[in-house]
């Protein structure tokens, strides 16, 4: 079985800049409406779902709620 977590790049940006975090469309359930309240950018590719963001204040913020909700988080 697959593992379900948030899965954060802390030391690599992408190509404009962002910090990425990647995750399947069932953690990304959960997660969706503290996305929005952030504004993060995210895209549906299939089962996976890249969430994007200029500010790691914000994708702390997500981490922390990842974390609240019980959700394995991965940074690199």
């Amino acid at each position: 079985m697959r593992s379900r977590a948030l899965n954060v790049g802390r030391r690599r940006r992408d190509p404009e800049g962002n910090y990425v975090a990647v995750t399947d469309s069932v953690v990304f359930n959960k997660l969706i409406s503290k996305v929005v309240e952030l504004g993060l950018d995210y895209e549906v590719t299939g089962d996976l779902v890249v969430i994007r963001g200029k500010s790691w204040s914000k994708m702390q913020r997500l981490i922390n709620f990842a974390r609240e909700l019980g959700i394995e988080v991965l940074i690199d």
